[in-house]
């Protein structure tokens, strides 16, 4: 059970010093009457929201989210707020607290976050590949409307409508046409190629906690962009995500020499398969067909952002680069056809 707040916000205009301490204390005192914040602390390497870690009294750290300018162009609040309870019901993720207009309050959970190196390190990874097929499952307990529902293409359809009605926004022109021929060519191509589940969407290291006091015990946590999708690219977003440092000298940049080799891959895919190698040969096929949707999606999502964004990230350089990603895959699919 969770607050739901009267209408308050904290401005996104305040989100350092004495004036966001004093509108974090001011939100506490409506949430929690009584409490009393006695430190703030911004996390880094968030892209889409601010987050803070808010102590409460000598002992209590509460985790808040501040939702940036926009977001809710790319992200569905109540689906995402859906799913936090469903997870926390099942201890899969932390518990929501609270939430306010533009924002909510998360049970804090200690731990630390994983690095950019760590998704190489072949015990954690075997780890996540876990964390994936226990989400994956989920589709048994809570199975979609649709059979055919899938979020990469709600999401997509959705971004490049809004792309199109906002391309002045843009600091260039960009050919919208050429990308939805080559949109239509990408969907055409992947229907039907790997099975529906339910998907985190996005498993880089900054989602991935460490618990404190566990033996690598690892928890997937951010579910904005969570729904049901093709495993393929999931597998394929998480692998991706190998060659994304967001703390490094050029974070809007993919290192393509990161991205797991074929043994790395394998190896991870049968902690997944659980034993079943046949399946692994096929999840090998689908992780690389779904490569091209997975850019394709990043891709859309840095341009939206370029126009609405006030976040210090290289929105433009990194959407190019996904959508030139996308490009070469969609190539290579048509020729190996």
């Amino acid at each position: 059970m969770f607050l739901d707040a009267p209408p308050c916000w904290i401005s996104r205009n305040i989100l350092k010093g004495k004036q966001l301490e004093q509108a974090i204390q001011s939100l506490v005192y409506t949430l929690f009457p009584g409490c009393n914040v006695t430190n703030v602390r911004r996390v880094s390497g968030a892209l889409t929201n601010a987050v803070y870690f808010v102590t409460v009294g000598n002992t209590t750290t509460l985790l808040l989210r501040v939702y940036g300018i926009g977001s809710d162009e790319f992200i569905d609040r109540s689906n995402e707020l859906l799913w936090l309870n469903r997870l926390a019901h099942l201890k899969l993720g932390p518990r929501l607290l609270a939430i306010f207009g533009n924002g909510r309050f998360e049970e804090f959970l200690p731990s630390t976050t994983l690095t950019h190196s760590d998704l190489q390190d072949p015990v954690l990874s075997a780890q996540i590949a876990r964390r994936f097929r226990q989400l994956h499952s989920l589709i048994d307990i809570y199975p979609p409307a649709s059979p055919d529902e899938m979020a990469i293409w709600h999401s997509v359809d959705r971004w490049f409508e809004t792309l199109q009605q906002e391309s002045h926004s843009l600091p260039f022109i960009f050919d919208f046409d050429r990308l939805g021929r080559e949109i239509d060519q990408c969907k055409a191509f992947l229907k039907n190629t790997s099975p529906i589940v339910f998907a985190h969407n996005d498993v880089q290291y900054g989602n991935v906690l460490r618990l404190k006091g566990t033996a690598n015990t690892l928890v997937l946590v951010d579910f904005e962009y969570a729904g049901y999708n093709p495993r393929g690219y999931d597998i394929a977003n998480h692998f991706i995500e190998w060659t994304y440092n967001y703390h490094g000298d050029t974070p809007a940049l993919m290192c393509p020499d990161a991205f797991p080799s074929t043994a790395q891959q394998i190896r991870f895919l049968k902690e997944y398969a659980n034993g079943d190698d046949n399946l692994v040969d096929s999840l090998l096929v689908e992780t690389r067909q779904w490569l091209m949707a997975v850019h394709l999606h990043w891709g859309l999502w840095g341009l939206v952002q370029a126009c609405h964004s006030e976040i210090d990230f290289d929105y433009i350089s990194y959407a190019l680069e996904r959508i030139g990603a996308f490009r070469k895959e969609l190539q290579k699919m048509t020729v190996d056809q």
